[in-house]
């Protein structure tokens, strides 16, 4: 592959990611909207986030065999046109229910994206060089939280919530127009086991394993905060919703800036360390942004700070997966993405 279809398939697969990403996090600055609307508390309807994570726990891993056999570019395709399709039926709920309901069926396309995605980075670029391209791709999706998340916000401050979620159905539309114009189908060189072939090398390596629990617990920490910062910083600071949502910039920011540097640094000193400070840093810094009652001001620049400690373990954590099962790759990143939908679940559930 030549250095210019590397960067077009960086392309494809960092605007498919900002579509997903943006499914999701655009329910972020409209739970108050839409508390209000189905007559809930913010508190219940954090679980139309979390109904999102709630397929990728199941779905992922039962997919994540088959793009190892058969090839990444259909599930692309499939995952983001049915992320498409229940995004804009949600928008269109009429109960609380159905938009709980709406929002899951949104999430198992989107289940199916990311380890795709990140499997067929590790396919294609060498592991010194994982970690700059998978920084490329989170530097791409980061910012459907720098763009995305503060014009959701306002956008549903002038409209209403339905016009916001609507807008991001469409998007993800596009991107899968676009994959199946630009993405080349490639079938696995050699033939992969079956399923359980596959799981039981995931099994059978110990630092397989550490990996995923990392994830899992990776997940945990950044979906509580991601689903209630907003929220945080409007009640602590008696903020409008815009208002809000322009200080959550400084969660996009924090990602783009800490993903950039963590990836490139992973590639030259290794990725583990990185990943292994990145959960030690932030959980010191969440401790002093929720419990420190810090000038808005200081409370947002800590919130950037924190922000890229995490984002410096995105890169560096997908690198290190992509190379501990190689031949069960797609499986390897099934498994991942099903212990983070886990987290997504769990983190605003318990939130």
């Amino acid at each position: 592959m030549t250095a210019r279809e590397r960067r077009t398939l960086l392309g494809v697969l960092g605007f498919l990611t900002f579509a997903s990403v943006y499914a999701n996090i655009v329910i972020v600055p409209v739970l108050v909207q839409i508390a209000g609307e189905f007559g809930t508390t913010t508190g219940t309807a954090g679980l139309v986030a979390a109904a999102y994570g709630v397929p990728g726990i199941v779905v992922a891993v039962l997919v994540g065999p088959y793009s190892d056999r058969f090839g990444r570019k259909w599930f692309l395709v499939a995952g983001s046109l049915v992320m498409g399709l229940a995004t804009i039926l949600s928008s269109l709920a009429t109960s609380f229910e159905m938009l709980v309901l709406t929002r899951a069926l949104a999430g198992m396309g989107a289940s199916v994206i990311f380890p795709n995605v990140n499997a067929t980075i590790g396919d294609t670029f060498p592991y010194r060089e994982r970690g700059r391209a998978i920084s490329t791709v989170i530097g791409m999706n980061t910012m459907a939280s720098i763009i995305g998340l503060p014009i959701a916000g306002i956008v549903a401050e002038a409209t209403n919530w339905r016009v916001s979620v609507a807008g991001v159905g469409l998007l993800a539309i596009v991107a899968a127009v676009l994959l199946t114009r630009l993405l080349e189908h490639k079938r696995p060189e050699s033939e992969p086991g079956r399923a359980r072939a596959l799981y039981r090398q995931i099994a059978a390596s110990p630092s397989a394993v550490a990996t995923l629990g990392s994830s899992l617990l990776g997940a945990l920490f950044w979906f509580t905060w991601a689903t209630f910062f907003i929220l945080f910083f409007q009640q602590t600071y008696d903020l409008s919703l815009g208002a809000a949502s322009t200080v959550g910039l400084t969660l996009g920011a924090g990602v783009l800036i800490g993903s950039q540097i963590g990836g490139r640094v992973g590639d030259r000193i290794g990725h583990r360390p990185i990943v292994a400070g990145a959960i030690l840093v932030s959980g010191a810094l969440l401790f002093l942004q929720t419990n420190l009652h810090l000038p808005l001001p200081a409370a947002a620049a800590l919130n950037l700070l924190l922000s890229a400690v995490i984002g410096s373990r995105f890169a560096s954590n997908n690198a290190l997966i992509s190379e501990q099962v190689p031949e069960a790759r797609g499986t390897m990143f099934a498994i991942s993405a099903s212990v983070v939908s886990l987290g997504m679940v769990l983190g605003p559930a318990i939130g």
